[in-house]
């Protein structure tokens, strides 16, 4: 038989290296035509810049990044004559990634698991490796360890899903000793810092937590972690066994990790995850980051050290191909009454039933149980693999509800027609939970959302040609898309479908409205499709990068490396320089001040460390509390109370979002929450009554909570919310009263006081001598909670310009037993002894 392949080589010319010139030689499968324009412009883009070392690439999900991937590989490959390595973040991207590369004649192999060798074709760069993040990035990895022998040495790394893999990288350093399958050691870690707990006025929060009754996180002061990190190793170190594939990352690394303590792990992870602990990684001469057009690229930064000149200029396409057709309603914002809940329910099953696949998304298996009369609930990987695989083979149409599942799943075409997103996803992993209470609000924390909920409403149509219904639900998601500042954080293109989505949600009329709306889309009619195209391609704009949020990543990164090398002194330099960034919120100055006082501990600097943790604490009160309290910070004197809740209002590009907002802030004001929730919800609910309200006693000075009315007048308010029924105010508790009302008044010269006991009932004891004070019962609070909504409500509702809002809300006020003159008469009432 003639022997093709020696033809071949024998007349084979020298190997191309321009990705075009190499997808022209290739084999095309059936239906492939050409690049799309985006695709051959950011290929173009990368060829003329190839040898910089960290290159991002943004394409719009569907819009054929894998193939542009697989290209640059290639072309590497040809070359550079080294091994070329593509990470993605699941199985099943790595099996769709190597069935892409089949389909064009690129060679590639998969990564095998297991004792033997790397892939001989990998090694000897004859061919693509294809495998996933944690096959690279673990304590035992077959690429080797810095400090071992001949690890291998790539010509580039193509780390596809690049937004995706953070998480995934970070969890390949974090050791968790498990409440559950390792119940004595975990024990043994969390007595071992029971009395730092305590050292800083945290033991109860600490105890709620660890015995399951809080959900919080909470992080192990770093002096207590310092002093005691010999102790923890000798736990560690009883059995490695859980931890053989995090150990060797972070062993000699622990004073540079966190601590942090939940009811279901003690969980060990770095400040930021250590890269370079991978030669293949650090010593890589391209590594090339492609993604989604996600907003916010400063993770790059900081889990891999990318460079921050180039991350400011990402290779990207002004083309709109790729981009699905969305569209997105939010029906906490239509303009009628609804229930939302029946009437997701009520679409979704016309939908499934009519073979058109229906997912659910929620942050957490807590709120994914909430939707289990309508679909499956799934949670582990299997379970959400054996769905994804049915809806993608026709074969089962849902309803489906997975649990934190924003990323790593594609479901194009009939798979998904209906998206549902419900919950505001904060994340699941210990890290992730107390980063996003330490700052929350601020930047960082919404840039977090942001990212994640693109990832989500990424699913559900997958590139050009594709079309989707997407729902936002859940007052908390939907007050959060609702807000001005919040949509800077969107990327261009998921900011004009969302103005497109919300503009129609606004329209919509009634409840066959807004059935015969979403199916508009469903079933493509031609003018949605022309409206849908004319619109984005009026309201996508080129993307600007928020430099100083990007410097201050690098900064964070550079501060981390000089720590790891001894240079304690100009690391702790270098974050008192992020924290002077111009455009960096209160939050973030807080986080990047305490993580220079970490810094400063562990050098042996005690002054350093006290006014670093100071000015941090100055910042963000969400932080860790420092030894010595600067001069209480008085809360201003509030203004006009109606501007006050107006100028809160008008915060919102659409005020029933506001709404959705309040619904969500007060929801804890119940005696089922915890004190923290309840205490953080009873401020929540003074600021949107137009008052300065704030908590105190989580600082350490003054009442649980505070509100100052626009008379002068102060309530000092201690909440006893979670006292029995028919447990009367005691003496201890009227006396914790009694003390923060003098602390008042050496704060608030001029204001008269009001002091309130948050209790089940009116009931005192003789001893308690509270005849003076006001109780404030959680029957009374819940009919303040109503009040207030309504008069929100119909704010909301209002068509009236910001100007005239005002006005109309003085004159509700008027009235209203919410008035600051009114309030202490209308809910507040006399203590009874017992």
């Amino acid at each position: 038989m003639v022997d093709l392949n020696t033809l071949r080589s024998n007349r084979a010319k020298p190997l191309p290296i321009d990705p075009h010139e190499i997808l022209r030689r290739l084999p095309k499968p059936a239906g492939f035509n050409d690049l799309y324009s985006s695709q051959a412009e950011v290929l173009k883009q990368w060829f003329d810049s190839r040898s910089a070392k960290d290159t991002v690439v943004k394409l719009h999900t569907g819009g054929g990044k894998t193939l542009v991937g697989l290209l640059m590989a290639q072309s590497t490959l040809n070359e550079l004559k080294l091994p070329v390595l593509y990470l993605a973040p699941t199985t099943q991207l790595v099996e769709q990634t190597l069935e892409r590369a089949a389909q064009f004649g690129i060679p590639a192999v998969p990564y095998e698991a297991g004792a033997g060798p790397l892939n001989d074709a990998f090694a000897n760069a004859k061919a693509i490796m294809v495998a996933t993040y944690k096959s690279l990035f673990h304590g035992r990895s077959k690429f080797g360890l810095e400090g071992t022998a001949n690890p291998l040495m790539a010509g580039a790394i193509i780390l596809d899903d690049a937004h995706s893999s953070f998480p995934l990288v970070r969890e390949s350093f974090t050791l968790n000793v498990s409440a559950y399958s390792d119940k004595e050691r975990y024990k043994e870690m969390c007595d071992l810092f029971r009395q730092a707990f305590r050292d800083i006025g945290k033991a109860g929060t600490f105890d709620d937590i660890v015995s399951g009754r809080e959900g919080a996180v909470i992080e192990v002061p770093y002096g207590a972690w310092r002093e005691l990190i010999q102790a923890v190793e000798q736990l560690l170190r009883k059995d490695l066994a859980p931890f053989k594939y995090q150990w060797p990352l972070v062993r000699d690394r622990l004073l540079m990790c966190h601590a942090f303590v939940s009811g279901a792990n003690f969980s060990i992870t770095p400040i930021l995850p250590f890269p370079n602990a991978f030669p293949t990684f650090a010593h890589c001469p391209r590594r090339i980051y492609m993604s989604a057009t996600i907003a916010d690229d400063s993770d790059l930064l900081r889990t891999f050290g990318a460079d921050f000149e180039l991350a400011k200029k990402p290779l990207r396409s002004r083309s709109l191909a790729g981009i699905s057709e969305r569209l997105i309603l939010c029906p906490d914002i239509m303009p009628f009454a609804m229930n939302t809940r029946t009437a997701v329910e009520e679409l979704a099953g016309r939908l499934s039933s009519s073979k058109k696949g229906v997912v659910f998304l929620t942050p957490s298996g807590k709120i994914a149980e909430e939707w289990k009369t309508i679909g499956t609930v799934a949670e582990n990987s299997d379970d959400v693999q054996k769905i994804v695989s049915a809806l993608q083979s026709g074969t089962r149409f849902g309803p489906y509800v997975l649990a934190n599942r924003y990323d790593g799943i594609d479901l194009p075409g009939d798979a998904c027609r209906l998206l549902v997103l419900s919950g505001l996803p904060t994340g699941t992993s210990e890290y992730e939970k107390y980063r996003a209470t330490a700052v929350y609000g601020g930047a960082s924390f919404n840039r977090m959302l942001a990212q994640r909920i693109e990832q989500g409403i990424g699913r559900g149509a997958r590139g050009a040609g594709d079309h989707c219904v997407v729902l936002i639900v859940g007052t908390d998601l939907a007050s959060w898309v609702s807000k001005e500042a919040n949509f800077g954080f969107l990327t261009s293109a998921t900011q004009a479908q969302l103005t497109i989505g919300t503009e129609i949600s606004k329209a919509v009329k009634n409840r066959d409205e807004f059935f015969a709306t979403a199916m508009r889309c469903i079933d493509r009619e031609p003018v949605w499709q022309s409206y849908h195209a004319e619109m984005l391609d009026e309201l996508v704009e080129e993307p600007e990068s928020d430099q100083d949020h990007l410097e201050l990543a690098a900064i964070e990164r550079k501060a981390i490396d000089l720590w790891a090398s001894g240079n304690h002194e100009k690391a702790i330099a270098r974050l008192e320089k992020a924290a002077g960034l111009a455009s960096i919120d209160s939050q973030e100055k807080g986080w990047v001040l305490q993580l220079a006082a970490r810094i400063a501990d562990d050098w042996g600097n005690d002054e350093r460390t006290e006014d670093l943790q100071r000015n941090a604490y100055a910042h963000n009160p969400n932080l860790k509390r420092p030894k010595k309290m600067e001069t209480h910070r008085l809360l201003p004197a509030p203004g006009a109370q109606a501007k006050a809740i107006v100028v809160s209002i008008q915060a919102y590009r659409f005020r029933k979002g506001y709404l959705s907002e309040f619904d969500h802030l007060v929801a804890n004001l119940t005696a089922e929450a915890s004190a923290n929730q309840f205490e953080q919800a009873l401020a929540n609910l003074g600021r949107m009554l137009g008052f300065s309200a704030s908590r105190h006693d989580d600082a350490g000075v003054g009442p649980d909570v505070l509100w100052l009315l626009p008379n002068k007048q102060g309530l000092i308010i201690e909440a006893k919310s979670r006292k029995r029924e028919d447990n009367p105010l005691n003496k201890q508790e009227h006396g914790q009263l009694l003390v923060a009302e003098q602390w008042f008044a050496q704060q608030y010269d001029g204001f008269t006081s009001v002091r309130v006991s948050i209790v089940p009932n009116t009931k005192s004891t003789e001893a308690a001598s509270a005849e003076q004070s006001c109780a404030l019962t959680l029957d009374k609070l819940q009919v303040m909670v109503s009040d207030a909504r309504a008069l929100i409500a119909n704010l909301c509702e209002s068509q009236l310009s910001a100007a005239q809002l005002e006005g109309h809300c003085a004159q509700l006020l008027e009235k209203s037993p919410l008035a600051a003159h009114n309030i202490v008469k209308s809910y507040l009432q006399s203590f009874k002894t017992a």
